[in-house]
């Protein structure tokens, strides 16, 4: 499976308006609306969501950006390919994100995937997502590496991805300065680490 992610980023001013048009114009449908429940619960929510984007661009200075992710499963049996697909489709799904199968647009597809920075105007239609500055942060396709020294000391552990932390402080070879900082809260133990340190030194 290959992943291929782009955003672009969008006029603040131009985007503040065009949310301060949506939101008076879906107001006044709300008032004024005789449509069946569902569509009213629609347009609420379409609503609620413009205003949370413009008080977050407004007050806390949030961009908004057109975000595209792109997946591209293989496979060289038809059987397994199709049930990665549907694999895929479903894991989206019940994160609450909408997938889209490129029907007549493979070749579109296949040169967006390849890493020549080319979003095709054919599929982005389909693609584009709204996402502000603090959707994008969890979007890094990167995750914190673990560190293991196999002589090290367990430290704690990593807040990224709760993986064990083990330094060898004493290995010149990969620290070339052997000093330390520990901080913590009365009670968290400071000095007995410090005094594993110096034990095993």
């Amino acid at each position: 499976m290959n992943i291929s992610i782009f955003y672009e980023k969008q006029d603040s001013y131009k985007t503040i308006r065009e949310l301060t048009y949506h939101i008076g114009n879906v107001a006044v449908e709300l008032k004024e609306s005789n449509q069946n429940r569902q569509d009213i619960d629609i347009a609420a929510f379409s609503y609620n969501d413009a205003k949370y984007i413009r008080r977050e661009m407004q007050v806390n200075g949030e961009e908004m950006y057109y975000m595209y992710i792109y997946i591209t499963v293989f496979s060289s049996d038809k059987k397994e390919l199709e049930y990665l697909v549907n694999k895929v489709e479903g894991i989206s799904q019940s994160k609450g994100i909408q997938t889209r199968k490129a029907y007549f647009r493979q070749e579109q597809g296949f040169i967006t995937m390849l890493p020549l920075m080319q979003n095709r105007n054919e599929i982005k239609r389909m693609a584009k997502r709204n996402i502000l500055t603090s959707g994008i942060i969890s979007t890094y396709p990167f995750i914190s590496s673990s560190i293991f020294d196999e002589n090290g000391i367990f430290i704690g552990t990593n807040i990224y991805n709760s993986s064990l932390i083990f330094v060898d402080r004493y290995d010149t070879k990969k620290y070339k300065n052997a000093n330390i900082c520990i901080f913590g809260t009365s009670g968290a133990r400071k000095v007995i680490l410090h005094k594993t340190f110096n034990i095993k030194k």
